[in-house]
């Protein structure tokens, strides 16, 4: 093999061309390679920051919904008690009217037994006077204590 001239310009064409060549080719290529790394990079930690931030949201969701369950139960729960005690007070409201209108009916129902009985031992009383006057004549007045003993036999008997 020899070394001439021609090699030397064809060595010297090779470096000038693998020059240009790296400066229009490649180093624009490895440019953009180097971007689209740094951009999908990028991307990727975008995404990784998005999960977490989604899991912090779900947590924060979840957390609430939690809350807002226990919030919801405790207003159930409060609203049932002041319920069961509305219903307790109105009964025993209803109970004490109750209580009050048969006592006073009970007191009415005593005083019309005792008016009526008076009133039966009164008309008893005339009654036997009146059989008394038929029989033994309008003289015969009946005492007083027959009077009582008879209405004693009556109301016991």
């Amino acid at each position: 093999m020899e070394f001439n001239a021609t090699f030397i310009v064809a060595f010297v064409s090779f470096i000038v061309f693998t020059f240009v060549m790296n400066l229009i080719l490649y180093k624009p290529i490895n440019d953009i390679v180097q971007k689209r790394k740094n951009l999908v990079d990028a991307n990727y930690n975008d995404a990784d920051k998005n999960s977490e931030q989604k899991e912090e949201v779900l947590k924060v969701r979840e957390d609430k919904l939690e809350q807002a369950a226990e919030k919801a139960k405790s207003i159930v729960a409060q609203k049932t008690e002041d319920v069961n005690n509305k219903k307790d007070e109105i009964t025993l409201k209803a109970k004490t009217e109750a209580q009050k209108n048969i006592d006073a009916y009970n007191l009415y129902y005593k005083n019309a037994t005792a008016e009526a009985k008076d009133f039966l031992r009164k008309e008893v009383v005339n009654l036997a006077q009146a059989i008394s006057d038929k029989f033994l004549g309008e003289n015969e007045k009946i005492s007083e204590e027959e009077n009582k003993e008879l209405l004693d036999s009556i109301t016991q008997g």
